[in-house]
């Protein structure tokens, strides 16, 4: 069987990510739940047709493949996953590119994680959806510190039930939600 030429063959973009848990993750587990999460936000057929594929992965960074035109869908892929064997995780993009080696010099070799990626013109329009919760106060214990980032331990009995209900442990705060708020410390 012949290889296509190189007009032929779709093209392809790799996304650089970066990977935070709570403890170390294996390849298989990590790509075990990037597949599921892909399959469950765009269906069987969806998934297929983003061609996502790990292609390198050491301790927190790698590099995932994808088609050209379906960079958004494995984005958003990438949000969904949130644990991984019962561990927090969260995968960050570092950065698009549109060769291998573009990406692991860009982005892996020279990029500071906290850095945020650069903007970019977006390929598809994002409908625009606005959401309001008003929750009033929470108490707590501060569980984790990150940054901006905060995950807070209620000690409120109503806190307690939503957080059981929704299957997480912890109130995750940013610097977004406490702002021109009084803060107890």
């Amino acid at each position: 069987m012949k290889i296509l030429p190189p007009t032929l063959r779709e093209s392809n973009r790799y996304l650089a990510i970066s990977v935070t848990s709570e403890g170390d993750i294996p390849r298989r587990d990590l790509v075990n739940e990037i597949l599921f999460c892909a399959a469950t936000l765009h269906g069987d057929a969806g998934s297929s047709e983003m061609g996502i594929r790990l292609l390198s992965f050491e301790e927190t960074k790698g590099i995932i493949q994808c088609r050209m035109d379906r960079v958004w869908e494995t984005r958003a892929v990438l949000a969904t996953v949130t644990s991984i064997k019962g561990m927090r995780t969260r995968i960050k993009v570092l950065g698009v590119s549109g060769t291998v080696r573009g990406a692991t010099e860009k982005y892996l070799l020279t990029q500071d994680i906290n850095e945020p990626e650069p903007e970019r013109k977006r390929t598809q329009t994002i409908k625009e959806s606005r959401m309001i919760i008003d929750v009033g106060t929470i108490s707590g214990e501060v569980v984790n510190r990150n940054n901006n980032e905060i995950d807070l331990l209620s000690e409120d009995p109503h806190s307690l039930e939503i957080l059981n209900r929704s299957n997480t442990r912890y109130f995750g705060i940013t610097v977004f939600d406490i702002k021109d708020k009084e803060i107890d410390v």
